[in-house]
C-alpha cells in the first residue's frame, strides 16, 4: 500500500533529521568505507535494484535500525564493538533483509505519520543526556524500543527470515557467514555475564540460544574456504570512529599507548589510531612519525597518506600536504575523499585563489553526491572565497536544507532571489529551487505548529 515514493519520502525526512540532531558522522573516509561495505552487502543479497542509504551516527549505544525506503542506520558503538569486520557487516546484512523482504514497509502502513517523532524524540533526548549514562541508554531504549514495537511489529518467523537472508548475504558477499551469529552471542554473553542491562540492540532484536545456535548451523553449511572474518581496512576505520568521537583524546592516546604494550589490537591499527589521537591535540612530531612508518610498510594504503596529509594540515604545512594530494589525485583522478580533503587543505589557506582551486577540485562531484550536506558546506566556502557570492549561497541553502533546517534554507534563498545582480539563468535556478522546496516546508510548518497546539 506504500509507494515507493513514500517509502523515499520517508527515509528522506528521518535522514534530513538525523542531520537536523548533528548526530550524522560525515567524516568523508568512514562514509566512503561504510558505503562500500553496505553496497557489496547489497549485491550480495541480489537486491541491487534497491534504493538503499547507510548512515553512521554519533550514539555510544550498540544498535541499528532499518527504515521503510531503504535506510540503515548504525549506531558508533556498534561498529566499535563489533572485534571483525564479518561482525559489523553481519548486523547491515540482517537490517538490509528486513528492507528486502519488506517487514517493515508491510507494518508501517498504518502508521506512517507518528513513527518520526518517537524515534527523533529518543534521539534527542540521548543527545540532551550527551550520551552518558542511564539515561542515554534509557532514553534510546524506550523510544527505540517503541519504534520497533509500532513500526516493525517483527514476529518471530520476521526475525528468523531475516537472519536466513541475511546469513546468505554475508556468504555470497565473501564474509564468514558466522559474523552475526557470533555478535548476538557474544554481547548476549557479556550481558549475562557480567549483569548489566541488556545492550540496547538485545532489547530491539530479541536473541534467544535457540536463534544463535541455528544461526550458527546456517552459517556452517554456507563457509566457504574464500571467505574472510576481518580486513585492516575495518581495523583502522574503526579506530579512526574511535577517535573521531572521542570526548577524551589525551585519555585516548594513554589507552592506544596502554593497548600497544598489552598487544589487545592489531598493530597496525593501534598505531594509526594512536598517531590520528597525537594530530588532534598537536603531538605532531609523534603523529607523523608513527604514520610515517605505517606509509613506509605498506606505500600503496590510502589511509595512511591521508593520515599524513592531515597531519600536515594540522600543522599548518599546507604545502607539504598539498603536494601529497596532488600526488594522490593524479594516481587516482576524482577520487572523492582526496579531493575534498585536498579542497579542505586549500580553504584552510583562505585566500581567493585557494578558493578558485577548491571550487574546481569540488565542481565534478556536485552533480554525483549533491546530497551529501557536508560537501555542499565546502563548496559554499570554496565559492565565498572565490568571490562567487550566488554561488555560495545556493550551496549554504542546500547544506542547511538537507540537515532539516527547512526555514533557514527557504530564507537563504529567498534573500538571494532579492538581490539586482542575478543573471538569466541564476535567478530560474534559485526560483526553480524554492518552488520545488516550498510544499515540504509548509507542511513542515504544519507539523510544528501541531506539535505546538498539542
Amino acid at each position: 500500500m506504500l509507494s515507493v515514493e513514500q517509502e523515499q519520502e520517508y527515509a528522506n525526512g528521518l535522514l534530513r533529521q538525523l542531520r537536523n540532531y548533528d548526530l550524522s558522522i560525515e567524516d568523508p573516509e568512514l562514509v566512503e568505507y561504510l558505503e562500500t561495505l553496505a553496497f557489496r552487502l547489497v549485491q550480495g543479497s541480489g537486491r541491487s535494484e534497491t534504493h538503499f542509504h547507510f548512515e553512521l551516527i554519533d550514539v555510544p549505544v550498540v544498535n541499528a535500525f532499518a527504515s521503510p525506503g531503504g535506510m540503515v542506520v548504525a549506531f558508533s558503538q556498534l561498529m566499535l564493538t563489533a572485534e571483525t569486520e564479518s561482525e559489523f557487516a553481519g548486523v547491515l546484512a540482517h537490517e538490509i533483509a528486513h528492507v528486502t523482504q519488506r517487514h517493515i514497509a508491510r507494518a508501517m502502513e498504518s502508521s506512517i505519520e507518528d513513527m518520526l517523532p518517537i524515534l527523533l524524540g529518543a534521539v534527542a533526548l540521548a543527545v540532551a543526556t550527551q550520551g552518558q549514562g542511564d539515561g542515554a541508554q534509557a532514553a534510546l531504549a524506550g523510544g527505540m524500543a517503541l519504534m520497533q514495537q509500532r513500526q516493525i511489529n517483527f514476529t518471530r518467523e520476521n526475525e528468523h527470515e531475516a537472519d536466513r537472508v541475511g546469513i546468505q548475504t554475508l556468504a555470497k558477499s565473501g564474509f564468514d557467514p558466522g559474523g552475526m551469529a557470533g555478535f548476538f552471542a557474544r554481547i548476549g554473553n557479556l550481558n549475562r555475564t557480567q549483569g548489566e542491562k541488556p545492550p540496547e540492540y538485545l532489547q530491539t532484536h530479541p536473541v534467544t540460544t535457540t536463534r544463535v545456535a541455528e544461526a550458527k548451523a546456517r552459517a556452517g553449511k554456507l563457509r566457504t574456504p574464500g571467505s574472510h572474518a576481518t580486513s585492516l581496512e575495518f581495523e583502522l576505520m574503526r579506530e579512526r570512529l574511535r577517535v573521531l568521537t572521542s570526548r577524551d583524546l589525551p585519555a585516548l592516546v594513554r589507552y592506544y599507548q596502554d593497548s600497544q604494550r598489552e598487544h589487545e589490537l592489531d598493530v597496525h591499527a593501534l598505531a594509526y589510531g594512536l598517531a590520528l589521537a597525537q594530530s588532534r591535540i598537536g603531538d605532531y612530531r609523534h603523529a607523523l612519525s608513527g604514520l610515517q612508518k605505517l606509509s613506509d610498510e605498506d606505500p600503496q594504503r590510502l589511509s595512511y597518506q591521508l593520515a599524513l596529509a592531515e597531519a600536515e594540515r594540522n600543522k599548518r604545512d599546507f604545502d607539504a600536504a598539498d603536494q601529497r594530494y596532488q600526488r594522490l589525485l593524479d594516481e587516482r583522478p576524482g577520487h572523492r575523499v582526496i579531493s575534498i580533503a585536498y579542497a579542505r587543505s586549500q580553504i584552510e589557506r583562505d585566500t581567493a585563489e585557494s578558493g578558485r582551486v577548491a571550487v574546481e577540485v569540488l565542481r565534478p562531484m556536485m552533480s554525483r553526491f549533491s546530497d551529501d550536506p557536508s560537501l555542499q558546506e565546502l563548496y559554499g566556502r570554496a565559492n565565498q572565497l572565490a568571490g562567487q557570492e550566488v554561488r555560495a549561497a545556493e550551496a549554504y541553502a542546500q547544506a542547511s536544507f538537507l540537515r532539516g533546517k527547512y526555514e533557514d534554507a527557504m530564507r537563504q534563498l529567498e534573500q538571494t532571489a532579492a538581490r539586482n545582480d542575478l543573471d538569466y539563468y541564476e535567478r530560474a535556478r534559485i526560483d526553480a529551487q524554492v518552488a520545488q522546496w516550498r510544499p515540504i516546508v509548509l507542511r513542515e510548518r504544519r507539523r510544528a505548529e501541531d506539535e505546538e497546539r498539542s
